[in-house]
């Protein structure tokens, strides 16, 4: 029920040349009869309470000149905005009605403060009311935030479902528990869960939030107050019910799940990195004592991955590198599977003509994914060397404009003016830059339901 293609940079490789890099595409994608398979899921919404989520984040109607004071931060009181907890509950209620919530589908709340506490366990979405309920206390509660102590409470929830597993993460805060939340990143990817990281507001820890995505083959989504006036990529906050939606729609789309890669390379071969490039980029960790883990696979769109190897020098001759295998559950249709042995096959000549060509949409991918190490690179030296961090992202600007991605050109465009004129890049567009060079990839499928995709779905 998985179909995979593999594609490399080059047919051609140059003979008695050690340090060779070769690039290989790897692209799966579900057969007509997995699409059909749509699978009951298991989401868990572990969300922030603490005090800072009443911060509004929607253009106010009316200033009253008053402030107020919530776990000794002070915050304005006006009229007609929408602080981030609202935004939320009315997210979420939309989700516990929505109509891409099926009978069998299961749901669980979990918040976190200063302490994190289980407000539903997995019940099947029928239970709208009880649902509903708990989401409407969330404004019950204040404190600081312990993410981590909310991921492990999730995490507990999980681990006796089936079907199509996933958290969403949901947080605008600094973590005082980030030990925690390591260990937690190793128990979800473990359980071979995604977690959605929703990154609300600008005082966020960017690097930890997406590490969560990366390692889990979740995704990050970047939510900014709307009074910032934000571009793309960045979601205004307004927009958070239908980002969550929207997520909500990949999940469901995700017939394909617990793919893992096994990789027998012949001797001196090394693989260095494997890196999803599509639909969303996340790195994947590589270990030496199992199959890698590559997560779930859309309907739609399928997924992307970028393998990179390191050669030794051969002699003018084809051979076979490497051999790939996958593995896969359809919970859909109760079914496990497995892909026929994947031969990594090249030429090694002396003809320096056939060594130069190279596969252009393979080279695409492996520019996107090269963005994302630029931006990483430029956030670390804009605080010591402005105008350094300015030329790389220059670099990574050149590559978007090629790839024509648009949305990550504003980001950077945004964060080379920054430099310019204050010598630094603002804590908002660093966390949108590294969050979008996740998010904008070449194939990006993340628009949002519309307004009346969002009315259908959800009754409103």
């Amino acid at each position: 029920m998985l179909e995979a293609k593999l594609k490399p940079h080059r047919e051609y490789l140059l003979a008695q040349s050690a340090g060779q890099k070769l690039f290989l595409t790897l692209t799966v994608k579900p057969t007509a009869e997995a699409r059909q398979a749509r699978p009951d899921l298991s989401v868990v919404f572990v969300v922030d309470t603490s005090g800072s989520m009443r911060e509004v984040v929607t253009e106010p109607t009316e200033r009253t000149g008053r402030t107020t004071q919530v776990d000794g931060q002070v915050y304005e009181v006006v009229k007609g905005g929408k602080n981030k907890m609202q935004l939320m509950i009315e997210a979420l209620r939309g989700i516990v009605t929505s109509t891409l919530i099926r009978p069998g589908d299961r749901l669980a709340l979990v918040k976190f403060d200063d302490t994190a506490e289980v407000l539903v366990p997995f019940i099947t979405a029928s239970n709208q009311a009880q649902l509903a309920a708990a989401v409407d206390k969330l404004d019950w509660y204040s404190g600081g935030t312990h993410m981590g102590a909310g991921m492990r409470a999730g995490a507990g929830l999980l681990t006796g479902e089936r079907g199509s597993r996933r958290m969403v993460l949901i947080s605008d805060g600094q973590t005082f528990d980030a030990p925690l939340v390591e260990d937690q990143i190793g128990a979800l990817a473990g359980l071979q869960v995604p977690v959605t990281v929703v990154a609300v507001g600008d005082e966020v820890n960017a690097d930890l939030l997406t590490a969560i995505a990366d390692r889990t083959q979740g995704q990050p989504l970047d939510i900014v107050p709307d009074t910032q006036n934000p571009q793309p990529p960045a979601i205004r906050a307004s927009e958070l019910p239908a980002a969550l939606l929207g997520d909500l729609q990949k999940a469901a789309a995700e017939v394909v799940t617990g793919v893992a890669l096994s990789v027998r390379t012949v001797k001196d071969v090394v693989l260095e990195r494997v890196t999803r490039v599509q639909p969303t980029q996340t790195e994947v960790a590589l270990r030496a004592d199992g199959p890698l883990p590559l997560g779930n696979v859309d309907a739609g769109s399928g997924a992307t991955f970028v393998l990179e190897f390191t050669l030794p020098a051969r002699p003018a001759t084809k051979m076979r590198l490497a051999q790939l295998g996958l593995t896969y559950e359809v919970p859909g249709a109760n079914y496990r599977g497995e892909i026929p042995p994947l031969d990594v096959v090249v030429e090694f000549t002396g003809e320096e003509a056939l060594a130069a060509r190279i596969d252009p949409e393979v080279m695409g991918w492996v520019q996107q994914r090269n963005i994302e190490g630029l931006v990483a690179q430029a956030t670390r030296e804009a605080n010591q060397n402005p105008e350094q961090a300015a030329k790389t992202l220059e670099q990574a600007r050149a590559m978007t404009q090629r790839l024509g991605n648009g949305a990550m050109t504003q980001a950077l465009d945004r964060a080379i003016g920054e430099l310019g004129s204050s010598k630094t890049i603002s804590l908002g567009t660093a966390k949108t830059l590294k969050i979008g060079a996740k998010t904008q990839t070449l194939s990006s499928d993340a628009a949002l339901p519309s307004d009346e995709d969002i009315r259908r779905m959800t009754g409103a």
